[in-house]
């Protein structure tokens, strides 16, 4: 534990010591203004030749105002040491190479020294003066890029807030329900006249060969399990009838299982349904305008199934 609480304390340690340091050096860079302003130019030059000497800057822009500094108050000590202002001077154009004195904050004799400096480090500016221009075209451009990307996602969020909401609305089927009896393939194909039609003839010619069957069984003798003589008459009617029934249902099975697989859809596409919200204080619940309106036995149609097979 304590291994963990010294390994903690010397990060935090280490990561302050620069802010610290970067505080101090700021702190002399401005003590050294004071001094330049007050027209102690000497003290100022020794103040920041020793900042510049240890060289421990954090900030580009602060270590040029030192060395501006300094070459400012090399100029006007007395006596001048103008070649250890060229020096000075000459760190601050390397840097930025468009740097311009300000004659309303600087005698107009340090202006005309660093105007002539300047002049004479052309050749060797020119160069870093291009490819600082060019360094701020690549800037620029990305910062507009950057822009111009911001405004088109606000765009296109802006589009989709405006965008309406929609329930896309499908209808599955399954193929198993066109193999069964009763027309269920038909109606679930959405064709209800020939679903009902088959469903009732199934029906009608089922409960015939059912009822046939049934009655034959009826018109036997208990005894002997077998029919007399009338009997035998209507029992061989009703075994046509029963054949005639059971091959019809079967027949209509057939045909309709047929007819439902030819025109079988896995799925149909409805209406899209404009989903509207309600109103702020409304009660909640269909979004949709019409469906509020609608009377209750409405409601009955179901939007999405599975197959459309009940009548």
């Amino acid at each position: 534990m304590n291994l963990a609480i010294l390994a903690l304390s010397t990060s935090v340690l280490f990561a302050q010591a620069p802010s610290q340091a970067d505080d101090d050096l700021a702190e002399q860079v401005r003590l050294a203004k004071r001094d330049v302003d007050s027209g102690e130019y000497a003290k100022a030059s020794q103040r920041l030749a020793q900042l510049v000497e240890a060289g421990h800057f954090q900030s580009q822009d602060l270590r040029s105002e030192a060395y501006r500094l300094l070459g400012i108050s090399l100029i006007l000590q007395q006596p001048p040491r103008p070649e250890e202002a060229k020096n000075a001077f000459r760190e601050v154009l390397l840097v930025d190479p468009d740097t311009e004195l300000d004659p309303f904050y600087v005698p107009q004799r340090v202006v005309d020294f660093f105007d002539q400096e300047k002049k004479e480090l052309e050749p060797q500016l020119a160069p870093i003066r291009a490819q600082k221009r060019a360094e701020r075209d690549v800037r620029r451009k990305q910062l507009e890029a950057e822009a111009a990307k911001r405004r088109e996602e606000e765009q296109q969020r802006r589009i989709r807030s405006l965008q309406p909401n929609v329930e896309r609305r499908v209808i599955q089927r399954e193929f198993w329900v066109s193999l069964l009896p009763f027309g269920l393939g038909q109606l679930q194909n959405g064709d209800r006249s020939l679903g009902y039609t088959l469903a009732t003839l199934q029906v009608a010619f089922g409960a015939a060969s059912a009822g046939s069957a049934l009655l034959i069984e009826g018109l036997r003798d208990n005894t002997t399990q077998k029919f007399g003589q009338t009997e035998y008459r209507i029992a061989t009617k009703l075994e046509i009838v029963k054949w005639v029934g059971a091959a019809a249902f079967y027949g209509l099975w057939a045909g309709g299982a047929v007819d439902a697989a030819i025109h079988f859809k896995p799925e149909t596409q409805l209406q899209d349904k404009l989903l509207v919200p309600p109103a702020p204080g409304a009660p909640t619940g269909s979004l949709h305008p019409e469906e509020r309106r609608a009377p209750r036995h409405a409601k009955a149609e179901p939007v999405t199934a599975s197959y459309e097979g009940a009548p």
